[in-house]
């Protein structure tokens, strides 16, 4: 395999005679190959057998390369083509298709076990696009606009209809405040559109707060800085054809791929081992890992990231879900000490947004970062301190630095698992509120119960009412005083001064109203 003058290479893996030559291609090969800079195609599917591989099976083959290799030095392949002979009649086309249906399930399945190497609970490996909000501009009256509300509303988070006669400044006023997902403005006409340009202009203006970006849509007019919808829907095919083009539109760059926090080195080889000696380790590559790597190493230190996993991002990309938000102002999270004004993370910022400012830091220490290793022990010894790890599929090692930082939560652990009584019979969904785990729940019309009230209990009551629940109940065993993001949100809408300054005797009276909503809640 060394000798051959070509970088993609095919083999056997599937067949009995071949299913275990991974070890010794591991033991023996993949070091070399990675030198020489070679992919492997390792047969996943035996094209012999009319028995049809279960995709767990195929993942499992593939992720035994992976795991030596790195993702990007491997691709699935089969053993040979599914016509062994002119005359083979053992595989019949419906098989053939089957076991391709397998090999492309298990590949998705193979990057996903991957990504979770080292991570407690099984996250999933994109974030899906977060909702938006629709102002429609024009008479709420005209039929082609009715067609449309009934569309778009079954797809935003909220709607809401504004006629010209409010004015510019009242139409100003009632979308100053949508600061936390972005917002599609719909104008009816090309008159609407303008009316629609002036209100953005004041809305531009208004630095006193962070908002999502608003993208203005119009029927019957198309020029730079507008999205042209073609005339006025007459029919519910048209209508739906237009609110899927406003859907696609704000959801587009919104999809976030884990894969890109995974860092060069685990793409392209095995996790590999952290140095014998730098400045400063760094236990963990979440938010406060990577800032404080970045930090060190502008001052001219030599510093490792050591991360468990195959991918960086901490919390945010381990536990967060599509639509978690952060529940405190931006001066908690904000990264623009490093980043300046091109972060993309602001007030209350969204999961991806969090995730793609992340993955800023992480690219300008990607050197040195060294995934899929565990720390076991940090030992003070004198003038620093040694930190003992092992590598994943390597043994142990000591690095010894000036200093190690403990960029770790111990706060939050793995997901708790609840079970009650009659559990089994209820006809609902049951699951955790992380990790995506009710991505695929459609929360419309739906009765809500979300069990505590930590930040996640919060996200996902919010959560379901803006996806059409009916209704949520929070239950909580222990009674006390809970201040939702809606309190520090508050902050930000409020008028400034000269100064950058607010009225402060407002806070106490938000907390006033709070506790007052909470009390009469029962």
């Amino acid at each position: 395999l060394l000798r051959l003058d070509a970088r993609y290479i095919s083999i056997e893996g599937a067949n009995p005679r071949h299913s275990q030559d991974w070890e010794y291609f591991a033991q023996h090969v993949a070091a070399r190959f990675i030198e020489l800079d070679k992919i492997i195609m390792p047969g996943v599917l035996d094209t012999r057998s009319p028995l049809v591989e279960h995709p767990d099976l195929v993942a499992q083959r593939l992720v035994q390369y992976m795991r030596v290799l790195g993702p990007a030095r491997v691709v699935a392949s089969t053993d040979c083509g599914f016509a062994t002979t002119g005359k083979s009649t053992v595989l019949t086309e419906d098989i053939v298709w089957l076991k391709l249906k397998a090999l492309s399930e298990g590949t998705r399945q193979a990057t996903a076990r991957f990504l979770n190497i080292g991570c407690p609970a099984p996250t999933s490996v994109a974030y899906s696009p977060t909702g938006f909000r629709v102002t429609i501009l024009g008479d709420a009256r005209q039929a082609g606009l009715q067609l449309l509300q009934g569309e778009l509303g079954r797809r935003a988070w909220s709607l809401d209809v504004v006629p010209m006669e409010a004015g510019v400044e009242r139409c100003y006023d009632r979308l100053k405040h949508s600061v936390d997902t972005p917002v599609a403005i719909v104008a009816a006409g090309p008159e609407e559109a303008a009316f629609a340009e002036q209100v953005l202009a004041l809305l531009a203006r208004d630095r006193n707060i962070s908002r999502r970006p608003h993208v203005l849509f119009a029927f019957g007019a198309a020029r730079p800085g507008l999205e042209g919808l073609g005339a006025l829907p007459r029919s519910p095919e048209q209508a739906a054809a237009a609110a899927e083009a406003v859907q696609r539109r704000m959801q587009a760059g919104m999809v976030f791929d884990k894969r890109q926090l995974a860092p060069s080195s685990v793409l392209a080889s095995a996790p590999q081992a952290p140095p014998a000696q730098v400045d400063v380790v760094i236990i963990g590559a979440g938010l406060l890992g990577l800032h404080a790597a970045v930090q060190l190493r502008r001052r001219g230190f030599t510093v490792a990231v050591l991360e468990k996993r195959m991918i960086v991002g901490g919390i945010w990309s381990m536990y967060a879900n599509s639509h978690s938000q952060v529940n405190s102002s931006e001066g908690g999270y904000s990264l623009k000490d490093v980043l300046g004004e091109a972060g993309a993370n602001r007030d209350h910022s969204t999961a991806r947004e969090m995730i793609t400012d992340i993955g800023k830091l992480a690219k300008e220490v990607d050197g040195s970062i060294y995934c899929g290793v565990s720390v076991a022990k940090v030992l003070k010894r004198s003038g620093g301190y040694n930190v003992v790890s092992q590598t994943e599929g390597a043994g142990m090692q000591v690095t010894s630095a000036r200093g190690a930082v403990l960029a770790i939560n111990d706060r939050v652990g793995m997901p708790r698992p609840c079970h009650w009584p009659g559990q089994e019979a209820f006809r609902g969904t049951v699951t955790s509120g992380t990790n995506d785990n009710l991505s695929h729940v459609s929360w419309q019309g739906k009765r809500v119960v979300v069990v505590g009230m930590g930040a996640f209990a919060i996200e996902n009551a919010r959560t379901a009412l803006e996806h059409g629940a009916d209704h949520v109940t929070v239950v909580v065993r222990r009674h006390g005083t809970v201040c939702p993001k809606i309190i520090d949100y508050l902050n930000f809408v409020k008028p400034f001064d000269a100064n950058f300054q607010h009225d402060a005797t407002t806070n106490i009276k938000q907390m006033q109203s709070w506790s007052s909503l909470h009390r009469r809640s029962g």
